[in-house]
């Protein structure tokens, strides 16, 4: 059978024990335990990866990561947020000003009238979607939010929101006064 998978000395036991006590959240807990366990027990990634209740995939990941990075290399984040920044945040605002612009003196009204300049600005084929998001991204929208509809009930001097149905977001079809 095969020789459980080497661990890199970076730490020594004790320093391993307590980099493994000292994790911040669950998630890391159970990485530093993975590395803990091939290097004390030794257990083959199979066994760790049944003791911890995740794959052996992921223990051989952790492995890797530790032996080539050290202990900090576990705690790096995922890949979330803009991969495709074609322009910083700062072009992204100028940008969106001179969208803003535009559409305040009634020169466009909808995302695919500003494409033609965002390409210019972005420099890349970037579709229709892309303006959407950007705008979203520094929360421009095209004009005032639609508020719901308010409605006298019998006996109400003020407006008061229509009653919706929890759940549905269906208008009720005889509200109780």
């Amino acid at each position: 059978m095969k020789m459980p998978a080497h661990i890199s000395p970076w730490l020594n036991d004790e320093e391993l024990a307590a980099w493994v006590r000292e994790a911040p959240t669950q998630d890391a807990y159970k990485k530093r335990l993975a590395i803990w366990l091939t290097r004390r027990g030794p257990f083959h990634a199979h066994k760790v990866s049944e003791l911890l209740q995740v794959s052996k995939q992921a223990v051989w990941l952790w492995i890797k990561q530790y032996n080539q990075g050290g202990p900090d290399s576990l705690d790096r984040k995922g890949r979330g947020g803009r991969r495709r920044a074609y322009l910083s945040l700062d072009q992204e605002r100028a940008l969106v000003e001179r969208l803003q612009s535009q559409v305040a003196k009634g020169q466009a009204r909808k995302a695919k009238e500003l494409l033609p300049e965002v390409l210019e600005a972005v420099g890349q084929n970037v579709s229709v979607a892309y303006v959407y998001r950007l705008m979203q991204r520094h929360e421009r929208r095209r004009g005032p939010s639609a508020a719901k509809p308010m409605r006298k009930l019998d006996g109400e001097t003020e407006m008061s929101p229509i009653p919706v149905q929890p759940g549905t977001g269906m208008p009720v079809q005889n509200p109780v006064a």
